[in-house]
């Protein structure tokens, strides 16, 4: 019984202090590193992700229209 009470305070004294320094410790540090940019497979540019969703919705233009993944075709609506 002693071991599950000192586990136990064991256990709550780590998530404090997992709590007390995430809150201290600058975000970067703990951030996970995101895919912030794609290369297009047909024109090799690197694309963010507000391009792609330009591409997408025919905001923007591909030089390889007819071949790109992202570009909308025009038919389709």
């Amino acid at each position: 019984m002693d071991i599950l009470v000192a586990a136990l305070l064991f256990g709550l004294v780590a998530y404090f202090l997992f709590r007390v320094l995430r809150g201290v410790w600058p975000a970067r540090w703990l951030a996970r590193p995101r895919k912030a940019t794609e290369k297009c497979p047909v024109c090799k540019d690197v694309l963010n992700p507000a391009e792609i969703s330009a591409l997408r919705q025919g905001r923007r233009k591909c030089p390889e229209m007819a071949r790109c993944p992202y570009q909308r075709s025009r038919w389709l609506n």
